[in-house]
């Protein structure tokens, strides 16, 4: 079957998540709980299910998108045995044969990847691999039971990009004996395996997970909301410096988090990446009124309609920041479809955000 196109822009995807949580791990990480992430129990779809779930999906699609893709998430994909992923696959490819998705994608252990598992897939209009990174520290992987090497993930990288696939690499900060200079470590080291983007996730404590454990005996502490906000920041800028797309900051929302039943600790929220781009608006405002603050205390902005959301911050926080920390008595915001999405006009002086 010939291989899709992997030209559109990463950005403009709709993926049609499929869950397989557990499914191919060969042991349990501690943050680990993908049924409390996913809402989903170790199982794998049918056929059926797999259909029915896409046609739910496409129906309910309201706006165009360069591209449609079917994911199989949570789960060890080449892991799995070979008749298990056969059976995904083959119920997901008469929609890539009809039209209506463009290619298929998975996630997996880097550790899976090899030229024997690649090959099984060969033959299938796959466009996309993430890998589970998490950690590019061999003593970090350890601690959290990951059962792989960081050398696993270059080898992996790879053979992906060898064969032609989009590569996606997924990293988590705040694990078990991590910490922010290792963190950065991590991202320099997963900029050099030249990814097509990237995924950052706080570390959560998961009902049900080994780390639950860890924390009620105190022998793990999650990061602080706002400085785990922080530390994805520098992450982030980061990778946009080397022009790779974050592609999610944060885990989706989703009732067994939202509701506090399942989520015991940890920096989640439900705008998690907002949050990093507000701050880095909020940043690029302080630079400019630390040298350069109005003297008769009024304030005016302007920027893209698209921007006003971050400018302003979650419910309004850069705003009420602004005030407290400068002699402010007016902040008002002015929106200007000629500039660029990414402009912004402080006073007198623009910049263009990396956000």
């Amino acid at each position: 079957m010939k291989r899709p196109d992997n030209t559109a822009p990463v950005d403009r995807h709709l993926i049609i998540p499929l869950f397989i949580p557990h499914l191919g791990c060969p042991h349990q990480c501690v943050f680990c709980n993908q049924r409390t992430i996913t809402g989903a129990t170790a199982h794998t779809p049918s056929t059926e299910q797999i259909r029915t779930e896409v046609k739910r999906f496409l129906r309910h699609a309201k706006k165009r998108y360069a591209s449609v893709q079917i994911s199989f998430f949570g789960g060890n994909f080449l892991g799995l045995a070979p008749h298990i992923m056969q059976q995904l696959l083959d119920a997901a490819v008469p929609f890539v044969q009809r039209g209506d998705v463009n290619s298929l994608r998975f996630s997996t252990r880097p550790d899976t990847v090899s030229h024997q598992t690649l090959d099984r897939i060969g033959d299938y209009p796959v466009s996309t691999v993430e890998l589970g990174v998490q950690s590019m520290n061999d003593n970090v992987l350890r601690a959290v039971a990951r059962g792989h090497q960081a050398a696993d993930t270059v080898t992996a990288a790879r053979l992906v990009k060898e064969r032609g696939y989009q590569l996606g690499l997924q990293m988590m900060v705040g694990l078990p004996g991590d910490d922010n200079d290792g963190a950065l470590a991590t991202a320099r080291r997963l900029v050099a395996l030249k990814p097509d983007f990237i995924r950052i996730y706080p570390t959560l404590v998961l009902a049900g997970s080994p780390l639950a454990d860890l924390w009620r005996h105190g022998r793990y502490q999650p990061m602080a909301l706002d400085a785990c906000v922080t530390l994805v920041k520098k992450l982030f800028l980061l990778f946009n410096r080397h022009q790779i797309p974050v592609v999610r900051m944060g885990l989706q929302a989703s009732d067994g988090l939202a509701d506090g039943r399942n989520l015991l600790a940890g920096p989640y929220h439900p705008a998690f990446g907002h949050l990093v781009h507000g701050e880095i608006v909020l940043d690029a405002i302080q630079s400019i009124l630390a040298d350069d603050c109005p003297a008769n205390g009024h304030l005016s902005i302007v920027t893209h309609p698209k921007m006003v959301s971050r400018v302003q911050g979650l419910n309004k926080r850069n705003l009420r920041q602004i005030r407290e920390m400068y002699p402010l008595s007016e902040v008002l915001i002015t929106q200007d479809e000629n500039f660029a999405p990414n402009q912004i006009r402080v006073g007198g002086q623009t910049l263009y955000l990396d956000t």
